[in-house]
């Protein structure tokens, strides 16, 4: 009989610099002690150990990563590449299907709405074929599931809104013991002065507005509110920038400018068709339940605009085959 050969894998060397190369991804994981599990999306930096970011949330999603991400580059710097999975958040399923006639046509595969983000900052983004090539992430997903439930039993922390308070110090703790001195100096690029992360870390479509200068986005209207800017004119193509951080804004021309919902004259029979099931489908997150997020929504019922962020950032997607 022959013996069975075994494929041995080697850990790959460290990076040099930190700010070099960060690893992320997402783990669901009954952090709480009970049946229900949870997404923990996490960075850590390759050269280092540190963990620059982690965030948890009811699925692996958009809002996840756009938060971590957040962490990193406000508290260590954005790092020069990303390496991450083939998640559809991190890369279009249509990446490398083209066919020849297609790629001599000139037609190409737009950017996930995290890689349009990435780009923008400046962040290669490399993706990996197996998880064990992203072996340093995965490591410390076998710690913290066996740290953290711990540490939120011994608090009493069962809800996301108190695991992510403890996580935002948890990470400096964490580093202090368990990360290593780089072999060079960091890579990390601080954020310029002047730079709102939550607008380059949000949804961007394009739109065109109409004759009265309102413009439409998911079944809704909204107005430009002017605030010393020259006003946007009729029939101009604008970006629409989506966060939970802020709700919704508009940049034409390099400027940024709030909105508010527009409400067209309506009939006295029509009704919003809001059924009790529409109403309770969307559990509250932390930050849309804020005094600010509830004025940008002052028109319309609380729960449906909930909804329709879920629909952009919280939505469960598919990971790429």
């Amino acid at each position: 009989m022959k013996k069975k050969i075994r494929h041995r894998t080697h850990r790959r060397k460290r990076k040099a610099h930190s700010g070099q190369l960060i690893q992320i991804d997402a783990t669901p994981f009954e952090w709480f002690g009970t049946s229900i599990k949870y997404a923990l999306h996490g960075a850590i930096d390759d050269a280092t150990g540190d963990v620059v970011g982690l965030y948890m949330t009811q699925n692996e999603c958009l809002f996840g990563y756009f938060e971590m991400m957040r962490q990193c580059c406000l508290d260590f710097g954005i790092p020069q590449s990303i390496y991450s999975d083939r998640h559809t958040i991190f890369r279009s399923p249509k990446t490398g299907q083209l066919t020849v006639e297609e790629l001599i046509s000139g037609k190409t595969v737009n950017l996930t709405q995290f890689g349009r983000s990435m780009h923008e900052l400046g962040v290669d983004m490399i993706f990996a074929n197996t998880p064990q090539a992203k072996g340093r992430i995965e490591r410390l997903w076998v710690t913290l599931q066996s740290r953290l439930p711990v540490e939120f039993a011994k608090r009493g922390i069962n809800t996301l809104t108190a695991a992510n308070e403890f996580l935002a110090n948890y990470r400096f703790q964490y580093n202090e013991k368990f990360s290593v001195e780089p072999e060079s100096d960091s890579l990390f690029v601080p954020l310029q002065e002047g730079i709102d992360i939550d607008e380059v870390l949000c949804i961007k479509h394009t739109r065109k507005t109409d004759n009265a200068g309102t413009f439409s986005f998911k079944g809704r209207c909204f107005q430009v509110l002017d605030k010393g800017f020259p006003i946007i004119s009729a029939r101009r193509e604008i970006q629409v920038l989506i966060n939970p951080r802020f709700g919704i804004r508009v940049e034409y021309k390099g400027k940024t400018y709030e909105t508010i919902r527009y409400l067209k004259p309506q009939n006295k029979s029509a009704n919003l068709n809001v059924t009790k099931k529409t109403i309770n489908s969307v559990t509250p997150h932390l930050i849309h339940s804020s005094d600010e997020w509830k004025k940008i929504w002052w028109s319309e019922d609380y729960n449906l605009s909930l909804k329709f962020l879920y629909e952009l950032f919280f939505e469960k997607q598919q990971s790429a085959s």
